[in-house]
């Protein structure tokens, strides 16, 4: 069970580089002036599914972390 939280743990902060990093270059191409490539990267949507997915990864973590604390306070009883 533990790999598994230390897994997601990772991947959720690899899905937070990732928006940030895609944050960036939209922001940059934004001061460019360079609406029409931001546009066909399509980085509006990418950005957004990535905080929902960012939002589940967080809420399986909380689960996943509620079951085993849950099943630690049951095994000291």
């Amino acid at each position: 069970m533990e790999n598994m939280i230390n897994g997601y743990v990772e991947s959720c902060a690899r899905v937070k580089s990732r928006i940030a990093e895609l944050t960036q270059q939209r922001n940059s191409l934004k001061q460019q002036g360079d609406m029409d490539t931001i546009e066909e990267l399509d980085l509006e949507r990418r950005i957004k599914l990535l905080y929902i997915e960012y939002g589940q990864m967080q809420e399986v973590l909380f689960a996943l972390r509620s079951y085993t604390r849950r099943r630690e306070q049951s095994a000291q009883t």
